[in-house]
């Protein structure tokens, strides 16, 4: 695995509600966009790419849409597969055992910043 590239800004913790998630749009090696997302519980935050490992799909059907509805786990609304918020790894679905792929996140007062691995 590459190390990360440099960071860049994901958000700034009051954009993603306490309790909810939030997608964002970060720029990738080459200059290629890629999609992220963010889940927030208190100071807390996890983000991860927006894609399910099953298939390669985007985990959203409406923007910022990832949680199930008591807001304890990410869905992906395509598969229905179930993902724990802390770790990412697929509890229920077609994919157990996978996982999302995570982000590092560094926080630097209310900003948090994120690192994506570059191109091979």
């Amino acid at each position: 695995m590459n190390a990360p590239g440099p960071t860049q800004l994901l958000c700034r913790l009051e954009e993603v509600p306490d309790g909810g998630s939030r997608g964002f749009t970060l720029r990738g090696g080459g200059g290629r966009d890629v999609r992220a997302f963010a889940v927030r519980r208190g100071e807390t935050l996890w983000a991860y790419l927006n894609v399910c490992p099953h298939r390669g799909t985007p985990l959203d059907w409406r923007p910022h849409d990832f949680l199930d509805r008591e807001a304890r786990h990410i869905l992906c609304a395509t598969h229905g597969a179930v993902f724990r918020i802390e770790d990412g790894v697929c509890i229920a679905g077609p994919c157990p055992g996978e996982q999302l792929t995570p982000l590092a996140l560094e926080r630097r007062g209310d900003r948090f910043f994120a690192a994506l691995d570059p191109e091979p």
